[in-house]
């Protein structure tokens, strides 16, 4: 109970002594301990177009006197709305009811993601070898940060389904139990893309005994030629309504950051180089656990496999819509999972093996450094110090990164 009094206090301290324990039961509730303090120490900036503008802008229109449940409800499924989820208006208005700080709100939207965050890392520790492996640590630290928590926060809807799916498809295929199907089903209800990786996730059901045809799919579909989007618009007719209208705006939204992108020209030269790095690493993956049998080794390792090779693939086919492309996240993490806990199974890994994951986690490294450069970019520097009780007597005119910079002279 102590280490829970001294994490609520002190939650960045807290925070390295769990890292540098991680077999200790309470370290998993002290990291999510410390994403609620973030959550409350979010950083704002009022002149950015980050999804947490709006977020808080949403929070105190709910506040005022003339918004009630009524003007909540009718918002839901309206044609054109951009409500299109539950959890993320039903959360705010649940905040609005008590007040209209921000802080609350995004320890909110913290305490969910950071429960699911931490869970899913721990899904991980707990099945590693007791003997510390640096092959296995390196990948987990990669998953770790693979949707760092200051983008998760920002980006609440859509990452917080993505951990959700993700606990509901580690919990199904290591246990089988059904119960996480439904959890997985439920995800839509947090964004509404991820009937999507649902779709996907009852076909890898379909198909886990076709794992050579699933691979071949997916090494297929980087080549493959990219659908046109009338093409899909015409598939929609088949979509019974109001999917279709609703699935129909995140066609329309694809096609302004598409309009977007083609006025920006070209894409930052390191995003870029990220972004074939962790492609690369799950092609070499994907095929080295198939290579070694992996993918048939235990059903939570060739599920997770299984899942991610399949739902890569499905998006390499509609890449072209950028509101589509964020799930490969999902697939990249279901692979890399996959690996680490292959890796974790002395009774079927070699050290051939881990030498092979040691190259391969260094094709997340530039991924690992920007998650820790948008971390301090989300967060004011009172994190270092701070914690949830200081969060509504406090103001922070720059994010921690903004500081660290100031301070190096940079």
């Amino acid at each position: 109970m102590g280490i829970y009094l001294f994490a609520v206090i002190a939650p960045f301290i807290a925070l390295w002594l769990a890292v540098f324990k991680p077999r200790d039961p309470a370290s998993r509730n002290v990291v999510w301990i410390f994403c609620i303090s973030y959550g409350s120490l979010f950083f704002i900036a009022p002149w950015s177009t980050s999804d947490s503008v709006r977020y808080a802008a949403r929070l105190r229109e709910m506040h005022s006197d003339d918004f009630g449940f009524r003007d909540l409800r009718q918002l839901f499924f309206a044609e054109g709305s951009r409500l299109q989820d539950l959890y993320e208006p039903l959360l705010t208005y649940l905040v609005s009811m008590f007040t209209d700080q921000y802080w609350l709100l995004f320890a909110a939207y913290a305490f969910v993601f950071g429960y699911f965050l931490s869970r899913n890392i721990w899904f991980l520790v707990d099945r590693a070898p007791k003997k510390v492996l640096l092959s296995i640590v390196l990948l987990i630290v990669a998953f770790a940060f693979a949707r760092n928590l200051g983008s998760g926060i920002n980006g609440v809807r859509m990452w917080t389904a993505l951990h959700i799916f993700l606990f509901g498809l580690f919990h199904y295929f290591a246990f089988g139990q059904k119960r996480y199907i439904g959890l997985i089903a439920l995800t839509p209800l947090v964004h509404f893309s991820f009937w999507f990786a649902v779709v996907a996730f009852v076909l890898s059901l379909a198909a886990k005994r076709l794992q050579i045809a699933v691979f071949v799919f997916f090494l297929i579909s980087f080549g493959a030629a990219y659908i046109d989007i009338a093409t899909v618009r015409n598939l929609m007719g088949f979509i019974p309504l109001p999917l279709e209208d609703r699935a129909g705006s995140y066609l329309r939204g694809g096609e302004l950051v598409m309009e977007g992108l083609a006025v920006r020209g070209q894409r930052i030269w390191f995003l870029e180089l990220n972004r074939q790095l962790l492609e690369a690493f799950s092609i070499i993956a994907a095929s080295w656990l198939m290579w070694r049998k992996g993918a048939i080794s235990s059903p939570l390792v060739r599920g997770l496999l299984v899942f991610g090779m399949l739902f890569y693939g499905l998006i390499n086919l509609v890449a072209y819509i950028p509101s589509m492309g964020r799930f490969v996240n999902l697939a990249q993490m279901a692979i890399l999972a996959s690996v680490v806990l292959f890796l974790s199974d002395l009774r079927v890994a070699k050290p051939t093996d881990r030498f092979v994951s040691l190259g391969l986690s260094l094709l997340w490294v530039i991924n690992t450094a920007l998650a820790i450069r948008f971390m301090a970019g989300f967060v004011s520097v009172w994190i270092l110090a701070g914690n949830i009780f200081m969060a509504p007597f406090i103001t922070a005119y720059m994010p921690l990164y903004d500081a660290l910079m100031r301070l190096l002279g940079r």
